[in-house]
């Protein structure tokens, strides 16, 4: 058996499972490090009790650094920054674990079980709270030196400043939590407006980009701001195709694991070991 564990900004969500089943599952919210690590270990062991666990797949939000296993200001986790990962978690749960990061994790769910499913290269990007990207060569996790963080792209010279520190980039005009800062309305209520509209246009542009960089065979999409995909893909889809000239545009489509794309994602990290 194998062990999946999803570490977001608000919930950390263990899975019990394998080939893209979940058996069992825990889901609780993630804390300041040191209270998330007891909580994490405590979570395993419920859920691996009478169980031979194998290896344990674990996405983390980025940035972090694949040679030192290092997080580098994760957003929304308190007390996480410079937190090396790789070493930690494999002393803290006493089994071989595989770390990756979240957006690559769940795009590693969605081409093996979900919407990208053998499409290689594979594209997928969650637009959320955030916005993040992962992408799949080679059967395999695209990783740089970090991971990819188009979700950041610089789309001007100069604009409004982002969480990050960065100005006029992609999170801060397309994500949900971008929109609620410059409008104060939950995103869900800025559906079908000019605002809407204005939002999914720069992801078009980002995705436009990001289609010119790695040159996907499919573009998986997900999280919250998908949640109603009769508002949210066909303007994309049109926008893509206004800006998208120098290559033909590539299907665009929903993530097929919907919210569960990380944690099956985990579980498949888990299974597969990279």
């Amino acid at each position: 058996m194998f062990i999946g564990i999803d570490i977001g900004g608000t919930h950390t969500r263990v899975a019990l499972g394998k080939k893209g089943k979940i058996e069992k599952r825990l889901d609780f919210p993630t804390r300041e490090f040191q209270t998330s690590l007891q909580e994490i270990k405590e979570a395993v062991e419920k859920i691996s009790a009478g169980q031979t666990i194998q290896r344990i797949g674990i996405g983390v939000p980025g940035p972090m650094n694949f040679k030192t296993g290092k997080l580098l200001g994760p957003p929304h986790l308190i007390g996480w920054n410079g937190v090396e990962v790789a070493d930690i978690f494999p002393k803290l749960l006493q089994t071989p674990v595989v770390i990756g990061h979240d957006a690559s994790v769940a795009a590693l769910g969605e081409y093996h079980y979900g919407a990208g499913r053998n499409k290689d290269p594979m594209l997928y990007y969650t637009v959320s709270t955030g916005i993040g990207v992962g992408l799949i060569a080679g059967g395999k996790m695209y990783k740089g030196l970090y991971n990819p963080e188009a979700g950041h792209q610089i789309l001007g010279r100069e604009g409004r400043l982002c969480l990050c520190k960065q100005e006029a980039d992609l999170e801060t005009y397309s994500s949900g939590q971008g929109l609620q800062i410059l409008t104060g309305i939950n995103p869900v209520d800025l559906e079908n407006t000019k605002l809407w509209e204005e939002a999914l246009e720069w992801l078009a542009i980002g995705i436009a980009n990001s289609i010119l960089h790695y040159c996907p065979e499919i573009v998986v999409i997900g999280g919250g701001m998908t949640r109603h995909k009769n508002l949210f893909f066909p303007p994309l889809e049109k926008f893509i195709k206004k800006h998208l000239h120098q290559v033909p545009p590539v299907p665009i489509v929903p993530a097929g694991l919907g919210q569960e794309s990380g944690l099956i994602g985990a579980l498949t990290l888990a299974e597969i070991g990279d």
